[in-house]
């Protein structure tokens, strides 16, 4: 695939105001897509209902404005906001990122989802990309020891030596040997003193019902599972189930996170198949005020009861959830 990259055109405006004893600087910014490129066919599908934080970051500014225009002040809207931690990468935009930072090409953004993805690096959790411990671990030692490897501009100047080199402006063999001699260093380096890690099997104090070996919890391309202590000898597994502290609204059991063969995360009772209890949604620990019900998440700001459908303020039914 040679699509072209994405383009957009990135407007900031900056407001001074002016009180008797202040000055305060507002800026506010906004992008509209020029040029949709590969995001024709690649962006993902957005739920109009749920605003995200780069949605509210993203404001339409008027056309109309000129530097040094002077503005009337009509109202004041005091909103409260709290610190949070930048979202987690979706592959929309992972792939931005990667094309921001001039790593990859499109032929290549594919095929790196599907690496990280596959080795378990990463697990697709509610269209976003969650590390594993696998994959964290594997981000520290590379850190660690092959510095100039994940560096941003590293990777970024060989995708230009490789298009040197394919256009005939760069001969292979001197860029190839300017970049080997310190990568051999490093692997030295690395194999000599790199301590040995493995995701150590983690016992959970029962045992296999067909042999009797410890079962214990592993890491596995859709997250972790349970398996026999004694694999491969013995081949038995079962589903990990993550209590979530809610119990079903059917049968009273716990209700447990779960995923689907796609990687897709829902959520279940535990005593599956005898209670067929499922919900996409996030359910939560407080009752509905109005009918004592199972209330979910049913977007950023929003809780909705299952059974009378009415939709309270999550930060009035969970204020723990507002940090």
């Amino acid at each position: 695939s040679q699509m072209e990259a994405a383009v957009y055109d990135t407007l900031q405006v900056e407001v001074t105001g002016r009180t008797n004893e202040h000055e305060y600087l507002l800026r506010v910014s906004g992008s509209t897509v020029k040029f949709a490129g590969f995001l024709v066919v690649y962006e993902e599908a957005k739920n109009e209902d749920v605003k995200t934080e780069e949605d509210e970051e993203n404001v339409r500014i008027p056309a109309e404005i000129v530097e040094g225009q002077k503005q009337e002040l009509i109202r004041l809207i005091p909103e409260q906001h709290f610190t949070q931690p930048p979202p987690r990468y979706s592959e929309a935009s992972l792939v931005q990122a990667l094309e921001e930072d001039g790593i990859g090409r499109p032929s290549t953004y594919a095929p790196t989802l599907s690496t990280i993805q596959a080795r378990g690096y990463v697990l697709r959790e509610e269209k976003r990309l969650m590390p594993t411990e696998i994959g964290m671990q594997v981000n520290d030692l590379m850190t660690q020891y092959f510095p100039d490897i994940v560096d941003l501009t590293f990777t970024a100047r060989m995708e230009e030596d490789l298009d040197m080199i394919a256009s005939g402006q760069a001969e292979w063999v001197e860029v190839i040997h300017e970049f080997y001699r310190p990568f051999a260093e490093d692997v030295k380096k690395a194999q000599a003193e790199m301590p040995v890690t493995k995701s150590e099997p983690e016992p959970i104090g029962r045992k296999c019902p067909d042999d009797g070996g410890e079962l214990v919890i592993r890491y596995g391309r859709f997250g972790k599972f349970i398996s026999c202590a004694n694999f491969p000898t013995c081949r038995y597994t079962e589903a990990w189930l993550q209590k979530i502290g809610v119990l079903c609204p059917k049968d009273g059991g716990e209700l447990v996170e779960r995923k689907t063969r796609k990687g897709r995360t829902f959520f279940g009772c535990e005593n599956y198949p005898n209670c067929d209890f499922t919900s996409w949604k996030r359910p939560l620990k407080q009752p509905c005020p109005k009918c004592g019900n199972l209330l979910v998440i049913a977007n950023k700001r929003e809780a909705q009861c299952i059974n009378c459908q009415e939709t309270f303020l999550l930060e009035e039914v969970v204020p723990e959830t507002v940090e």
